[in-house]
Order: structure tokens, then sequence, then C-alpha cells
């Protein structure tokens, strides 16, 4: 698994964690909904200004988007998360 695919994958998993629809995620980090779906898919190739900006937002630290455990976790997620109204 490569970086993009490890931070989009655990900026993921966070999100789902805390409720965070997309478009509510997009909101709080300034960047376009299909940015975020970028990033989740592992196609983002993120500045380190960014990867602050999605870990701060998610309230973690910049270390846990590297973390292979909770990646893991998130490749079992829905694809497509619509129970957060």
């Amino acid at each position: 698994m490569n970086s993009m695919e490890l931070i989009g994958l655990n900026t993921k998993w966070y999100r789902y964690q805390r409720h965070i629809t997309q478009e509510q995620f997009a909101n709080k980090t300034k960047f376009k909904m299909a940015y975020i779906s970028t990033i989740e898919n592992g196609d983002a190739n993120l500045t380190c200004k960014n990867i602050d900006f999605i870990a701060k937002a998610l309230n973690i630290k910049v270390n846990m988007l590297f973390d292979e455990k909770t990646a893991n976790m998130a490749k079992k997620l829905p694809k497509r998360v619509d129970m957060y109204k």
C-alpha cells in the first residue's frame, strides 16, 4: 500500500468514525467534495499542508493517517455511506 492509499483509507476511516459526510468534511477542510473523494480513493498526491488540514479537521495526529492497521479496517467500509443525514 502506498502513502496516498494509506492517507486516503485512514481519512475515510476517521471521517466515518466521526459520522461526518464527505460534504461536511469538505466544508470543514475547505476542499471540494470531489477532492475528498479523490483523497479517500487514494488518488490524491497531497501536500504536507493538506495532510495537516485533514488531520486537524479530524482532530487526530498526522501520523495516524499513515497507520496500516486502520487503513486495512477502512477497506471493509462500504463504498458509499449515506447513513449520515
